[in-house]
């Protein structure tokens, strides 16, 4: 009779966990993509401020719309010329959101789409400026990783 009841104790802690596991794992993580098009005539600045806005946007109607939600990401890619690039990528909690919703807390941006991409770094006397060379994206990153803090070439 002992073991019995041992054995009764046992099942009924479980169920009991898998009951809490179940409950934890109710909450809602959303991943979405957007794509802009882009033709290569608008600055990177703009690229961003215009992906910025569309995550900002869809971040505000995800969490109004879906009350179970407690967590999205958010990939903003730009096509260009047959390419497919992420601009920036947007993480955040309901509760982050909540208590601060600047797009610019919660978003990694990913510098080498500009270079990716060929676009314009959005200064107007870059157009106008004579032709001189000027480093490769391969140069000016190696270069951007040397001058880094942290950076070890042993």
């Amino acid at each position: 009779m002992i073991k019995f009841d041992r054995i009764l104790q046992g099942i009924i802690c479980g169920l009991a966990a898998l009951m809490l596991m179940t409950s934890v794992s109710l909450a809602e993580i959303k991943e979405t993509h957007f794509t802009i098009d882009s033709n290569g005539s608008e600055s990177f600045p703009n690229l961003i401020e215009e992906a910025e806005d569309i995550a900002k946007k869809s971040i505000d109607r995800e969490f109004r719309e879906n009350p179970n939600l407690t967590e999205i990401s958010i990939v903003i890619l730009v096509a260009r010329q047959r390419q497919v690039v992420p601009i920036l990528r947007s993480r955040v909690e309901r509760s982050q959101w909540q208590k601060d919703p600047r797009i610019d807390q919660w978003t990694r941006y990913f510098a080498d789409a500009k270079f990716l991409l060929e676009l314009k770094s959005g200064n107007s006397t870059e157009t106008n400026a004579p032709s001189r060379p000027t480093n490769s994206p391969l140069s000016e990153r190696r270069r951007l990783i040397e001058n880094d803090p942290g950076f070890r070439d042993d």
